[in-house]
């Protein structure tokens, strides 16, 4: 009995549940940008996403096995809390669902969802351990759940503005995230930009993509995607932070300084969902109250 519940323990703890959460929540902020209505093609596209998503972060597990013994030791696998058979089973799982639910909603969904299936197993195989194109690939798959919400709905255009900017925010957490990971990359002999170009020069060149969020988060606003109530939270929470991270990486760019950082900008994807939606439904609101006049 203990032996079963360590292990879906480790089932649930090997697909970061909190990050697939945010994977679906993405979705429907991508949908809430388009004007798609809420209903069970909403919740099927939710589903669908954090599924797919869970799948790459098993996957992701599974080829990261050595490095993990050593720069994330506490992990399901290196910690033998779950046996690498059972999570590639698990990963297989995952994708079939997905894929599966993915039938449930039109066609173009459904291809989607399988060309970021296969380019999540081409990353983790493959594309992790370069220079910079599995940073790149990332960054827009992490982009796309925006889009893949707002082709539920009428209005794609306005997806796209939280999607570039969670593609730029994404391509500089990676690349932090590779100066964390330096150690244990190292070890390995992997092809990786902190390996390539060195932890400090990384983490340098990761402020560019994160200053780039700063310097286009006002467009959506200008454009008039997106309201007043998005222009000043993006400014105070997103802008905010980003500002502090990139300060943080230039005064001390260590792997240390680089993984407080990656982790930290957790707490930024959070704040752009919420900035988002809150943006969204704030509009609603008042469109509804000034029908009632």
């Amino acid at each position: 009995m203990v032996e079963l519940v360590r292990t879906l323990r480790a089932l649930v703890m090997i697909i970061r549940p909190a990050n697939v959460v945010l994977t679906a929540l993405s979705v429907a902020v991508g949908a809430s940008c388009s004007s798609a209505p809420a209903g069970i093609t909403l919740a099927a596209a939710c589903a669908c996403a954090a599924l797919i998503a869970a799948g790459g972060y098993v996957v992701n597990d599974c080829f990261d096995v050595e490095t993990d013994r050593i720069n994330r030791p506490y992990r399901p696998i290196p910690s033998g809390a779950l046996s690498h058979r059972t999570a590639v089973s698990w990963a297989v799982i995952l994708f079939a669902a997905g894929v599966s639910l993915s039938w449930l909603l039109p066609i173009r969904f459904a291809l989607m969802v399988m060309v970021i299936a296969l380019a999540l197993v081409w990353y983790a195989g493959k594309l992790k351990r370069t220079i910079l194109w599995g940073h790149i690939l990332v960054a827009i798959i992490s982009g796309s759940a925006f889009v893949f919400g707002g082709m539920l709905g009428t209005r794609l255009a306005p997806a796209f503005a939280p999607a570039f900017l969670a593609a730029a925010f994404h391509l500089g957490r990676e690349m932090l995230k590779a100066a964390a990971d330096y150690p244990g990359d190292m070890e390995q002999g992997y092809d990786t930009l902190a390996v390539r170009r060195g932890v400090e020069r990384t983490c340098r060149l990761a402020s560019i993509p994160l200053a780039g969020v700063i310097a286009l988060s006002p467009i959506p606003f200008i454009i008039g995607w997106f309201g007043f109530c998005y222009l000043v939270s993006v400014i105070i929470l997103i802008d905010g932070l980003l500002a502090y991270v990139i300060a943080r990486i230039w005064q001390s760019p260590s792997s240390e300084t680089a993984a407080r950082m990656a982790t930290l900008l957790k707490w930024g994807m959070v704040a752009g969902i919420a900035t988002v939606w809150g943006d969204v439904w704030t509009r609603s609101l008042t469109g509804v109250m000034l029908t009632l006049r």
